[in-house]
């Protein structure tokens, strides 16, 4: 199946709102990641040029390094009984 590229940051935030680390995560620190995901995803140059480039497989890559980012920021540790 082929992929748009164009897609790819869509379709990583939907997978993501399904998973169980986005369940876990406070109202807060979700709209947190959200304000700095439309950063990065639509307005990182100023002129409403994404930052997330490439091959679609590229681009999931540079949102999935994104969201460990953010998880590692908010403390993910899965020896802290809120990640388990």
């Amino acid at each position: 199946m082929e992929r748009i590229k164009e897609n790819a940051a869509q379709d990583f935030l939907e997978m993501i709102k399904h998973s169980w680390t986005w369940e876990r995560l406070t109202k807060e620190e979700k709209d947190q990641f959200m304000k700095a995901w439309e950063t990065v995803t639509i307005a990182w140059t100023g002129n409403g040029e994404s930052a997330v480039k490439g091959t679609y497989q590229h681009r999931w890559r540079i949102c999935n390094a994104m969201y460990h980012m953010f998880l590692a920021g908010v403390g993910y540790d899965n020896s802290n009984p809120r990640w388990k």
